[in-house]
């Protein structure tokens, strides 16, 4: 009788152990599926959160660079040193370099004019400023120049009066390598910005 009652509790006792074992298999089991789960979950916010976007684009600005066409009037002086005769002519300028355009025009006379220019000529710089453009030009515009009072004023009123055409200037103002001159080709004072002289224009 003894013997039935202590196999009746060692088999209830195996039971229970058995019981407890089951369940926390299944605990831990969907501990694991949780854990799992929360871990798939934050490997999707990741991969989203560091989806690259694509790069913006921006269309570069155009119209510094962007060439435009000038009517300009040029004063060449004739043969003999006497008038400007005026020539018109239609150039593609770009960055607002108009007078540097206005230079390189005046270097090609047409046939039976002169250039105002002597040789070697270099405009360095030219910058208006309150209606003045201030022309920087190398040493071959005095070192290069033929001489003579009347030479002087076709070469000086030949660029003032083309670059004073230009809607935003009135005056010209000379500078031989960056310094003001008294008289950069001799006597005529150049000291001060030099308007339009007219009067030299042939009509």
């Amino acid at each position: 009788m003894t013997k039935g009652i202590i196999h009746k509790v060692h088999s209830l006792v195996f039971i229970a152990l058995l019981l407890m074992v089951t369940v926390l298999t299944g605990c831990n089991s969907v501990k694991t599926q949780q854990t799992q789960s929360s871990s798939d979950n934050n490997n999707q916010t990741t991969s989203t959160t560091i989806t690259p976007s694509s790069p913006s684009t921006s269309e570069p600005d155009s119209s510094a660079t962007q060439a435009k066409t000038v009517k300009l009037t040029l004063y060449f002086p004739n043969t003999d040193g006497s008038a400007l005769v005026p020539d018109q002519r239609t150039v593609e300028v770009s960055n607002q370099e108009v007078i540097k355009a206005i230079f390189k025009e005046l270097s090609s006379p047409p046939s039976g004019l002169e250039t105002p220019l002597p040789k070697g000529t270099i405009l360095r710089s030219a910058v208006v400023k309150d209606g003045v453009a201030t022309l920087n030009l190398s040493s071959q515009f005095r070192k290069n120049f033929g001489g003579g009072s009347d030479a002087e004023i076709m070469t000086i009123y030949s660029i003032v009066d083309s670059i004073t055409n230009l809607p935003d200037v009135q005056s010209v103002q000379f500078l031989l390598e960056g310094q003001k001159q008294d008289g950069i080709l001799g006597n005529l004072d150049t000291s001060v910005p030099l308007k339009s002289n007219s009067s030299l224009i042939r009509k």
